[in-house]
């Protein structure tokens, strides 16, 4: 199962949020933020596995609409722009997976 990931910049600081899981990081950078996100999601995945009895509840705990909205609204403008601007690149928003092995 892939998990649905986002970042973008808010204000000085970048936040990277799992929208499948409801979980977010932030920092000064991009990828800094996405890699306290990617720490984040595996060490919950890592406590639902260790819960057996509750694993299913855990991995299913998605973000409140407002955050997916802005998720595709990313989704969107990343498409439109990539049309338009195929060689520029967008450096303050990313959309990115992770996998969930747990739910395997």
């Amino acid at each position: 199962m892939r998990l649905r990931c986002m970042a973008y910049q808010q204000d000085n600081m970048y936040i990277a949020a799992c929208l499948d899981l409801s979980l977010a990081a932030q920092a000064n950078s991009i990828d800094e933020a996405i890699h306290k996100l990617e720490a984040q999601v595996n060490d919950y995945l890592e406590e639902a596995a260790s819960e057996r009895e509750y694993a299913k509840q855990l991995i299913n705990r998605k973000a409140p609409l407002s955050m997916w909205l802005k998720y595709w609204y990313i989704a969107f403008k990343l498409k439109v722009r990539k049309s338009f601007y195929p060689n520029n690149e967008i450096g303050s928003v990313k959309l990115f997976d992770e996998q969930c092995e747990l739910a395997r």
